[in-house]
């Protein structure tokens, strides 16, 4: 995941492309972030040549996209985001969608919900990427962790194979790290942390972050080894991925 908190300044303003085919949904999604305070700018495009072009002109911190586009043309404008250091947001019509191994196999930093949008949840979603979390809707994260249970009983002998420090590296992963930062807590080089990261998703056969972390939490894979306090991060993410939808339809009385 990309660290937004190092390259955005928390007093200054965010410039967001938001790159969907749809008009409708495209000029809905570019007002109510447009009326958020902490975005400075909005660029929506339709048109996925001149989206890249925009990607590599580095003016834009975040990336907004959905499946709704051509063939092949999230996959493209994804890998030009990560290149130019842009974090993505994947807009989903709906949570199953997520589940589609055209989706699954996306690299992406969080995930948007149409139902339920608003510019709370907007402004929810890019507070935590500001601050190297991935945003994840609760309803999501339900229907992920469902699906898992479905799928047959946890592996368990031994479990995935993890070495030490693979599994200390599912650890910041969980804790929303990027390659960036699980290589400065485990004093290794990004390379490394990379390598270990890709480790851990090709092990738990998972296709993204998102799902690994899912998978983890599943087969307790981030539970304590022995009798200690738990995790304060283990902790805080476990209640992030089973919270409720109602912590991000805030503010009966707010705008929406």
């Amino acid at each position: 995941m990309h660290d937004l908190s190092k390259a955005t300044p928390q007093s200054a303003g965010l410039a967001i492309l938001v790159a969907i085919d749809n008009e409708l949904t495209r000029c809905g999604l570019s007002q109510m972030l447009g009326d958020l305070p902490m975005v400075t700018a909005v660029q929506p495009e339709g048109d996925p040549h001149v989206t890249a072009r925009l990607l590599e002109s580095g003016a834009y911190q975040i990336l907004i996209i959905s499946a709704g586009g051509p063939t092949g043309g999230a996959d493209a404008l994804l890998a030009a985001a990560a290149r130019g250091g842009t974090s993505s947001l994947f807009l989903l019509r709906q949570a199953e969608d997520a589940l589609l191994p055209e989706v699954a196999a996306l690299s992406v930093d969080g995930f948007l919900l149409e139902p339920g949008l608003n510019r709370t949840v907007l402004a929810d979603s890019l507070h935590k990427l500001r601050h190297g979390e991935m945003p994840i809707p609760g309803s999501l994260a339900r229907r992920i962790l469902d699906e898992l249970r479905t799928a047959g009983k946890p592996r368990s002998d031994p479990p995935f194979m993890l070495t030490p420090r693979e599994r200390q590296a599912l650890k910041l992963l969980a804790e929303g790290l990027s390659n960036k930062q699980i290589a400065r807590r485990l004093g290794i080089s990004e390379h490394g942390a990379k390598r270990h990261v890709g480790n851990v998703l090709a092990k738990l056969n998972c296709p993204n972050r998102t799902v690994a972390v899912t998978v983890a939490l599943n087969h307790g894979l981030l539970a304590e080894e022995r009798a200690s306090p738990p995790d304060p991060a283990v902790v805080n993410l476990r209640r992030r991925i089973a919270s409720v939808p109602e912590r991000q339809q805030w503010g009966k009385g707010g705008r929406a």
